[in-house]
């Protein structure tokens, strides 16, 4: 097969691939719940303008709450833990003993060490922000 040849499939195929994540991209906001679910009208002006304010201001409460417990999650810094030795040598004993060493030696997935030690961590749904401004500057970067 030509250079050509190949060099266009792999275009084609990086296209394809970018085009799938949009796609995945756009199905996962559109899941999302909306901010505001406004009530069934009622037909009278004066009620149905309070209602939907009512829901306007629950919306926005809520939204705080949830940002505000986002925030909490992104900066909680009590998610990890120091262990300390007297030498280098002890150190790199531990790991190698309990067959972490290839895993690192300074900073170790805690799920990775549990693993290997054979302890099941309770599930955590981490609700990471997956979309969010871009600097531009970086978009040449990626395929």
């Amino acid at each position: 097969m030509a250079s050509v040849d190949k060099e266009k499939i792999k275009a084609e195929a990086r296209i394809k691939q970018k085009q799938a994540k949009e796609k995945a991209a756009i199905a996962k906001r559109q899941q999302n719940k909306s901010y505001f679910e406004a009530p069934e009208p009622t037909g009278d002006p004066e009620i149905d303008c309070e209602a939907d304010l009512n829901a306007l201001q629950k919306g926005f409460r809520d939204a705080i709450k949830r940002e505000d417990k986002r925030f909490e999650l992104a900066t909680d810094s009590e998610y990890w833990f120091c262990v300390c030795f007297q030498t280098r040598e002890q150190k790199e004993f531990l790991l190698k003993a309990l067959e972490l060493f290839e895993e690192g030696d300074k900073y170790l997935d805690g799920q990775v060490v549990a693993e290997k030690l054979g302890i099941k961590l309770p599930k955590a749904d981490v609700p990471y922000r997956t979309e969010g401004k871009i600097d531009k500057a970086y978009l040449e970067f990626v395929d």
